[in-house]
């Protein structure tokens, strides 16, 4: 059986973590005992990951983005925002190659179906928008870095949020956080920045109506779960599936 990649995409706070771990749970425990699962589907096997990845590249990108810059702190003579912007794009296709290698191509290879909590996509959409000032239509350039070696998600689901409710969560996340764990803001946690990612997002939805499912992230968790859930469902459990989008 062939193998089926499926991604989550969207920008941050917009809840698709907490639902890729309920999906996890839900797909991996709880199938075999509800009897709406479709035959077809409790005889595939998954595989959840997640980028950035645990791996050195994904390591190193999670300690730059834990936390903003101090407004105080002055870049260095030797290093230049631009350089860093570029550093940043590059060690994320590094984690992305890296992921492919290890997790996501040999999952495919076995015809397990791989559920990733972001992927390419957000490199485009993220570093599409920090770069836009850098690189001359950034989004694009970034998507061509990608498409000679990268392996094309079979389905997309985006979570649609309003960027300013994305804030709000993240500020709750961060007041709720545990001893030990960041209590501010990552790098990219800021509502202007995340309406130009958003709107970078639905670009790329635009261009791929095929790939991408939206899903109303602004709904009750429960329902969003539902949703996503009802849209793997349908998409793995048709077989004459064309990649057309499933609303």
């Amino acid at each position: 059986m062939k193998g089926q990649l499926i991604t989550l995409e969207g920008i941050d706070g917009c809840g698709k973590t907490t639902v890729a771990t309920w999906l996890a749970q839900r797909l991996t425990n709880s199938r075999q005992y509800d009897e709406c699962f479709p035959e077809s589907l409790l005889k595939r096997s998954f595989v959840f990951t997640t980028e950035p990845t645990n791996g050195d590249a994904g390591r190193l990108l999670r300690t730059k983005m834990q936390r903003c810059e101090d407004a105080s702190s002055k870049v260095s003579e030797e290093t230049s925002p631009e350089m860093e912007q570029l550093e940043e794009l590059f060690l994320f296709m590094a984690d992305h190659a890296d992921h492919l290698a290890k997790t996501v191509k040999p999952a495919l290879k076995k015809g397990y179906v791989v559920i990733s909590d972001r992927y390419s996509d957000s490199r485009v959409a993220y570093q599409g928008a920090t770069l836009r000032d850098v690189i001359p239509k950034s989004m694009d350039w970034i998507h061509d870095l990608h498409s000679p070696w990268s392996t094309t998600p079979d389905l997309t689901l985006f979570y649609s949020i309003d960027p300013t409710s994305a804030m709000g969560r993240c500020r709750f996340r961060w007041k709720n956080a545990t001893s030990g764990s960041t209590n501010g803001p990552e790098k990219f946690e800021r509502v202007e920045f995340l309406r130009e990612v958003d709107e970078n997002f639905r670009i790329l939805t635009k261009k791929e109506p095929k790939r991408f499912v939206i899903i109303d992230a602004n709904l009750d968790l429960e329902e969003v779960e539902e949703e996503t859930l009802n849209v793997i469902t349908k998409f793995l459990s048709d077989k004459k599936y064309s990649r057309k989008p499933i609303r």
